[in-house]
């Protein structure tokens, strides 16, 4: 009994040249033709995308076969537009070149294209090799001159010939090749399908199409499309005009979205669909219509002949190709100073409608009038409107980013450095990593002591440290310079900390650690070092002595408040010997020695123990006090909770 077939699926697109063969080289591959369009058809060239599935055997595993979604651009030069669309989440590219004209200017376009956005791999078809004859070898050669010293310079070359049949079974060997080291695709938990195409089938409603990666969908399954946030569920799913219960990335389908129109042109309606748009889960990635990253222009615009070669200017107006977005903008250096072939510099990219966006996505940019591609990047700070570009955290955490290929480890140290902290659950929905790969990287940080751990957090090491030291420090200071004082308050360390640490979630973290590693603790509405006691500053000396002296004479019957001393500085004496806990505060105007009170507080509680609940009468006349001392003391403690009032009794609590 044989064994059941394992289906991978994978999307792939071709590039190149206008009539190079491409959409003769997909009907062959599928038997299916890719241009779908009227004019298509009439004029003998492909407009738009066309799509077709392969099911490619694994001619070394007869049990696993490839479920290859096809894309089919354009290659004409004012439809590079559409190219861009069709392969922003490929898994291997088919650079097709004909035999009869070699590199051509769209074969050196849609290559760049392919660098810019990082496309996994790539295979070079040589098509209509029936008529290379024997000049087969020094198109091959020529080919190679033009992707050397490139990420794709050792990529295979096949010359086929759709006349013929020739290369077509080398072709399947060499792609099966190409994607068996990549297995199934890893499921990131983030689905994300970039609409291509958008139409209304009668008795069905909106249909919606395009390469499903990040994560998996299923039908009955609520969704949202952004930008718009707009909520929707699927109604159903196919898959190549099968239906189907889920849908794995990797996968080209089309989703019956409930509740939704077609959107005409660049409208805004919020239940309208059409491409740009992407269909994902609500709390995942940033709508955002400004944000930063690394640009890079390549240094084939170096080359004669290779238009547009000229400087990339600060204000330059642009289009941006994201996804299956196409969106007008402005980009801006921090320096101002042109961009040049072979560079690659930070930058700030605002537009003028909202685009959906994933920190590490890659993007390419073209020129206003769509004549020619002229760079291409990657975001690295989605929702940059809060940062100011040119400051200099901002441009370090950019500059530490300026490598085409940066990873997580970096992005998060990146990140960290300027942040002083993370949220990873945070990062995660925002950036293009899964959370597996950003907890690996945490622990690693960790490891090496550049990060550390509190609450949800993941924070620079250093900077914690340093920031929590550098309060302490000036805790201490207040100390010295206000050593009347309890303590630092507790408000303003609320508002000083609130500015350097990430988040005010972090506070109680922050006095956690002031506590346990710093030695400052907090007392009531103060923070102070544990070592610290309230002291009286030199120049109170000696009317404290006089107050004391006072307030012994008549323990019991102390002199008004106001009574006490008519000095500058009396306020700032009582309000000292209060915090030294030498007086007590038992009315606004009226304070008692804190022995003295104590005794009170115990004759009162003896009394109530004794007789039971009892009158200001009863316990002031066991006190020995007069009704000026008696009912603010007792308010005071009816205050605190140390006595009930019951009518005109007290009782002891």
């Amino acid at each position: 009994m044989s064994a059941a077939k394992r289906s991978l699926p994978f999307i792939i697109a071709t590039a190149g040249h206008v009539d190079h063969g491409k959409s003769a080289l997909v009907k062959t591959l599928t038997q299916t033709d890719p241009d779908r369009l009227p004019e298509e058809k009439k004029r003998g060239i492909t407009i738009d995308l066309g799509f077709a599935q392969w099911i490619l055997q694994d001619p070394e595993n007869p049990s696993i076969e490839y479920d290859l979604g096809m894309v089919d651009v354009p290659g004409h030069e004012d439809f590079v537009k559409n190219m861009v669309t069709g392969v922003g989440a490929i898994d291997l590219g088919l650079l097709v070149i004909a035999a009869d004209d070699g590199w051509m200017p769209q074969t050196e376009e849609h290559f760049q294209i392919l660098e810019y956005l990082d496309v996994p791999d790539l295979v070079i078809v040589m098509t209509k090799a029936d008529l290379a004859d024997a000049d087969a070898e020094f198109v091959i050669e020529m080919i190679r001159e033009e992707i050397q010293d490139t990420r794709f310079e050792t990529a295979p070359i096949v010359a086929t010939s759709t006349k013929t049949g020739e290369g077509f079974d080398q072709l399947g060997a060499i792609v099966a090749e190409r994607l068996r080291p990549l297995g199934s695709r890893t499921d990131l938990g983030k689905p994300h399908l970039p609409v291509d195409r958008a139409f209304t089938v009668k008795g069905m409603g909106t249909i919606v199409t395009g390469a499903l990666t990040g994560s998996s969908f299923k039908a009955d399954q609520a969704v949202c499309v952004q930008p718009g946030n707009i909520q929707t569920k699927i109604r159903s799913i196919q898959h190549h005009h099968a239906q189907q219960d889920s849908a794995q990335p990797g996968m080209r389908i089309a989703l019956n979205l409930s509740g939704l129109s077609v959107r005409q042109g660049h409208e805004t309606a919020n239940t309208s669909i059409g491409r740009g748009q992407v269909v994902t889960i609500p709390e995942l990635g940033t709508e955002t219509d400004c944000f930063d990253a690394v640009v890079s222009r390549s240094q084939r615009l170096l080359k004669p002949g290779k238009h547009p070669s000229g400087p990339l200017k600060s204000g330059t107006r642009i289009r941006v190709h994201l996804g299956s977005n196409n969106v007008p903008g402005r980009i801006e250096f921090s320096n101002h100073a042109p961009l040049l072939p072979g560079n690659i510099s930070p930058a700030r990219i605002k537009l003028e409608r909202p685009v959906f966006a994933l920190e590490g996505d890659r993007f390419v940019i073209r020129d206003w009038s769509q004549q020619g591609t002229i760079a291409g990047g990657r975001i690295w700070d989605a929702s940059s409107s809060h940062a100011s570009f040119k400051s200099k955290s901002q441009q370090n955490y950019l500059n530490n980013l300026c490598s085409h290929q940066t990873d997580v480890g970096e992005y998060l140290a990146s990140r960290l450095e300027r942040d002083g902290g993370v949220q990873l659950d945070a990062l995660h929905q925002k950036c293009h990593w899964t959370a597996k790969q950003l907890a690996r990287e945490a622990a690693k940080l960790v490891k090496e002591k550049k990060g550390i751990k509190r609450a949800e957090w993941l924070l620079d090491n250093n900077g914690w440290n340093t920031t929590l030291e550098d309060f302490a420090g000036q805790v201490e200071d207040y100390h010295q310079q206000h050593p009347d004082m309890p303590g630092f308050p507790i408000e303003t360390a609320r508002k000083i900390l609130g500015k350097k640490l990430p988040s005010l979630d972090l506070w109680p973290a922050a006095l956690t650690e002031l506590a346990k590693s710093l030695g400052i603790e907090q007392a009531g509405e103060h923070l102070c070092h544990q070592s610290h006691s309230v002291t009286l500053p030199d120049r109170l000396q000696s009317l404290a002595k006089s107050i004391l002296k006072t307030l012994s004479e008549l323990p019991n019957e102390p002199p008004a408040r106001k009574h006490l001393d008519t000095s500058q500085d009396t306020g700032d004496t009582i309000r000292c010997l209060i915090r030294m806990k030498k007086v007590t505060e038992i009315g606004p105007d009226l304070i008692v020695l804190s022995d003295a009170y104590d005794n009170m507080v115990r004759c009162i509680q003896a009394t109530i123990k004794q007789q039971g609940p009892s009158t200001v009468s009863a316990l002031r006349q066991e006190l020995g006090v007069s009704r000026r001392i008696a009912i603010p003391l007792l308010e005071k403690l009816d205050k605190e909770g140390r006595t009930i009032r019951e009518g005109d009794f007290r009782n002891w609590k």
